[in-house]
Order: structure tokens, then C-alpha cells, then sequence
């Protein structure tokens, strides 16, 4: 009878040390998402607005997207898409759901416009018709500085 007590209370002990685990788990599953959250928003946003349609556009599109896979660690990129009604509709969606919605709705008609935006979409760096790579590294590591500096501080 006795040793049936010890088992039962064992068997309490057990679940509720298995309990408190899983609850200990799950927040620091939630700290890491909430973690991954905050250093997505951290990084700095780069928006390009191109259409297909534009000539500009095409010559910046291999810097553009070598530059992407460069970077794509340590900045988000935003394509606003104007090549059609239906496209632009969908770009100014996506510009409004980043924060940059006023950007987008100045900016639409003027292809091959490449911006960055660091803490609290603030422009950072804006260009139209630019093909010099060196220009974009130099505004996308300021950028990139200018984030990490905020993590820290």
C-alpha cells in the first residue's frame, strides 16, 4: 500500500517536472520566433520599382540581383512590380504592408527607382537610372551599419 503512494506521488513529480519542460520549451520557442521578428524588422529594406517594359530597369537587373544574393543575409528586398494595373495594384498592397506606401505612390511612374530604408522606414539612400554597383554596396553596408548599431544600442 505504501510503496502504491510512493509510485503515485512519484508519477505526480514526474508529470509535473515533464510539465513544466514543455512550458519551459515552449517560451524559449516563443523568445526565438520573437527573436527572428525583431531582427527581420532590424534589417534594413531595400524596394526596387521596375517594370518589364522598362529598358533601365533590365540594365540594372543583373547588379540588382547579384547584389540580392549578397546581401540577402542582412537586408530585406521588396520588388514593386508596375509592368501591368493588376501588378501595380499588388506592389502598392505590398508598399503599404512594409510601412512605405507613400514612397510607392510617389515613386510608381519612375522605373528602375531603388531605395533604402533603415529604422522606422526612413530613407536611407534613394536612386533612379543608376547602374554603379559601388554606389549601391557603399548605401547597403551603411544601411546594414546602421542597423547593427541599433541592435546594440
Amino acid at each position: 500500500m505504501k510503496n502504491q503512494q510512493v509510485r503515485r506521488v512519484a508519477m505526480v513529480v514526474a508529470l509535473g517536472a515533464i510539465a513544466l519542460m514543455s512550458l519551459a520549451l515552449n517560451v524559449v520557442a516563443q523568445d526565438g520566433q520573437m527573436m527572428d521578428k525583431m531582427s527581420k524588422h532590424a534589417k534594413p529594406t531595400v524596394a526596387i520599382i521596375r517594370a518589364d517594359w522598362c529598358s533601365a530597369c533590365q540594365k540594372l537587373e543583373p547588379t540588382m540581383a547579384e547584389l540580392m544574393e549578397q546581401y540577402k543575409e542582412q537586408i530585406n528586398f521588396v520588388v514593386l512590380d508596375v509592368t501591368t494595373d493588376e501588378k501595380a495594384a499588388e506592389s502598392a498592397a505590398t508598399a503599404r504592408k512594409h510601412g512605405f506606401g507613400k514612397f510607392y505612390e510617389a515613386n510608381k511612374k519612375n522605373t528602375s527607382t531603388v531605395a533604402v530604408f533603415g529604422a522606422k522606414n526612413k530613407v536611407l539612400f534613394q536612386t533612379n537610372h543608376n547602374y554603379d554597383r559601388a554606389a549601391y554596396v557603399r548605401a547597403f553596408d551603411d544601411a546594414v551599419t546602421k542597423a547593427n548599431s541599433m541592435k546594440r544600442g
